[in-house]
């Protein structure tokens, strides 16, 4: 069912990974090219937001909590996913893979060198946090409007 809690959760979400983008940047390689990552990121985190985190939010605070850190896991992971599969494209268009597996397995290979470099202490610091305060804003708001709601 749509409630607008979801639309919430995938605003804040999103916000969240754009903050969550520029804290990686640093950790990353000094020749990358960025582009639109941070918007990117923002895009998958926004759905993850509206499927997975919004429809959990309202049993308890510490329960809201727990799936803002879990949606904020899901979010980097479905991020490296997503936007592995345009690495892979764009390898293969320059010809470093030959044949079909070998492309496959760098896929894999890229989303496991994206989501090891994030395990620095200061990072997940952010990360855990910010799910923390995430999930924790939004059963506060979802309580707001369930007591409004009931007002009536």
């Amino acid at each position: 069912m749509f409630t607008l809690i979801r639309p919430i959760a995938a605003v804040l979400l999103g916000v969240f990974a754009i903050i969550a983008a520029q804290a990686y940047e640093p950790l990353f390689d000094p020749d990358a090219r960025w582009g639109s990552f941070p918007l990117w990121a923002a895009g998958v985190s926004a759905v993850i937001g509206w499927v997975f985190l919004g429809g959990r939010i309202g049993r308890s605070i510490w329960f809201s909590a727990y799936f803002g850190v879990q949606a904020v896991v899901l979010a980097a992971i479905a991020t490296a996913g997503f936007l592995a599969v345009g690495e892979v494209f764009s390898r293969g268009y320059q010809r470093r893979y030959t044949e079909m597996l070998e492309a496959a397995t760098g896929y894999f290979e890229i989303v496991v060198d994206w989501l090891g470099r994030a395990l620095v202490a200061e990072f997940l610091v952010l990360m855990i946090a910010g799910g923390l305060v995430l999930g924790a804003v939004l059963h506060v708001v979802w309580a707001m409007m369930e007591r409004r709601r009931n007002a009536r």
